[in-house]
């Protein structure tokens, strides 16, 4: 575990700057508004967000006074934190910075009757915690994002996160450890060469979302599992070692099966693949 911030530089820079990542508080006075839960609701929804992802969510008229407005509620109010995860990873002047929501953030979101569905399972995650594989995150939440942003701007369609389809799910997976798990069995078969033997295993989608579509007054729906690889093989020699391959083998058995039925309570489910190349 890793404390949400690190301590740099408790004194402000050569030009008067205060600290990116150490709050340091000038006891300026901040009214909460509409935007400003905003930009709570959607750090809640998807755990980690850059600046620049706010920034084409709510479209501020100036980019410059919103940049602003992140950085008060940094260090006045705590609801929004800046995750230590950063400075390795980033040049912290120049990279976006990236945002996430604090507990008292989330109680204040509450307070206001505004909590919305979540995008992501692992924003349920403790605001003291990180996934060590950071950069795979962010590839998720991107991906998801430009997905949600494309349904934002067209008409008849809307984002349907993985929070809303558990909620519909059947009782003993709206209660599991990991909702998002799902028995599936491989058999051999012509079409994937990678399966040598009967065996059981559970595949856990990187996320779950769908898409809502009204067609002439009637909704209907299209559900897809995402996986984003960075680094895993094509192909291995072991039929039980990771690889896109058995992914790909895997999701094929499962939606086969029909499985994602008595699961998650969908009625079909696609495997939406997204691999560092494109």
């Amino acid at each position: 575990m890793m404390a949400t911030t690190t301590v740099l530089n408790k004194s402000p820079d050569a030009i008067g700057r205060r600290s990116r990542f150490v709050r340091q508080r000038t006891g300026k006075r901040l009214v909460l508004g509409q935007r400003d839960l905003e930009i709570l609701r959607w750090l809640y929804r998807y755990r980690y967000l850059r600046q620049t992802h706010l920034q084409r969510l709510l479209q501020p008229v100036s980019p410059k006074r919103f940049t602003e407005r992140l950085g008060d509620l940094f260090h006045e109010t705590g609801l929004i934190n800046r995750p230590s995860i950063q400075p390795p990873l980033f040049d912290a002047r120049s990279s976006p910075m990236l945002y996430e929501i604090t507990p008292s953030g989330i109680e204040c979101l509450a307070s206001h009757g505004a909590l919305p569905h979540r995008a992501v399972t692992f924003s349920r995650r403790s605001c003291r915690s990180y996934s060590p594989q950071f950069l795979h995150t962010m590839m998720i939440i991107e991906t998801l994002l430009a997905i949600e942003q494309v349904t934002l701007e067209t008409p008849g369609q809307r984002f349907v996160p993985v929070d809303e389809i558990i909620a519909r799910a059947p009782q003993h997976v709206r209660h599991a450890h990991n909702p998002l798990a799902v028995p599936v069995t491989l058999v051999p078969n012509p079409k994937h060469s990678v399966i040598r033997k009967r065996h059981e295993t559970i595949m856990i989608p990187d996320a779950l979302y769908g898409i809502e579509y009204d067609i002439d007054g009637e909704k209907r729906y299209r559900f897809w599992a995402l996986e984003c690889e960075r680094a895993s093989p094509a192909w291995r020699s072991r039929s039980d070692a990771s690889s896109t391959a058995l992914k790909r083998a895997a999701y094929d058995a499962l939606i086969e099966a029909r499985t994602y039925r008595s699961h998650w309570g969908i009625p079909n489910l696609k495997l939406h693949l997204v691999t560092s190349g494109g």
